[in-house]
């Protein structure tokens, strides 16, 4: 029997994915809280993966009615694929890179550089990660379990990395300012370019700048 009017169910596998979202927003909220006070024991960073382009995504454009817009561009594509990791509040920003596209290369060093700063400061680091590839793999599983007490994974639910990861809202801020329109006029200034860009970023006041939003 079908009820006209009624609400509609929700899908098949919809709720278990909505509580794991929401038990890991509650223990992100939690370790947020504690990182904020002066005297933390720990501290919480966000990594993510990207790619910068050198082909811009046009999102809107004026053009008269009926008419082709044709947009100058300097050759072939170059890709600039970055894994990076921005601390919880204070906005310290750490990246490493390679072209084309990210992959556990790109992990291991980010890694590194995490727990070699986590052993410096003797503040273990929690770490928040998705699912991709580049962290899932198993060399990638293996590196963090080495990296054990230093560096400890925050496993975000599948499906949830856009909502739950603070450093997808500095991915989206950068492609928005800087990468939405040609960064640079020649094909080989593009990779320099943008790595000019990223460098400038590692230090937290220039992010500070950024109309940042806080998880």
């Amino acid at each position: 029997m079908v009820s006209f009017g009624a609400a509609p169910s929700a899908p098949l596998g919809t709720w278990p994915i909505r509580r794991r979202k929401e038990r890991a927003a509650r223990r992100l909220r939690l370790l947020q809280r504690v990182v904020r006070e002066p005297q933390a024991h720990l501290e919480l960073w966000y990594a993510d993966s990207t790619r910068f382009e050198l082909l811009p995504v046009a999102s809107s454009m004026w053009r008269r009615r009926g008419a082709r817009q044709w947009v100058k561009t300097p050759g072939q594509n170059v890709r600039v694929a970055v894994c990076g990791a921005i601390r919880f509040p204070s906005r310290q920003f750490l990246f490493t890179h390679q072209p084309k596209t990210a992959t556990t290369a790109l992990f291991l060093p980010l890694l590194a550089q995490l727990e070699q700063r986590a052993r410096r400061t003797g503040r273990p680091i929690v770490l928040v990660l998705d699912n991709g590839v580049p962290f899932n793999s198993r060399l990638s599983q293996a590196a963090l379990e080495a990296a054990s007490p230093h560096v400890r994974p925050f496993r975000l639910p599948k499906y949830n990395s856009e909502t739950l990861n603070w450093i997808e809202g500095f991915w989206g801020h950068l492609k928005q300012t800087y990468f939405s329109r040609m960064l640079a006029d020649e094909r080989e200034a593009f990779y320099p370019d943008a790595l000019r860009i990223l460098q400038r970023l590692r230090h937290p006041e220039r992010i500070k700048s950024l109309a940042l939003r806080s998880p």
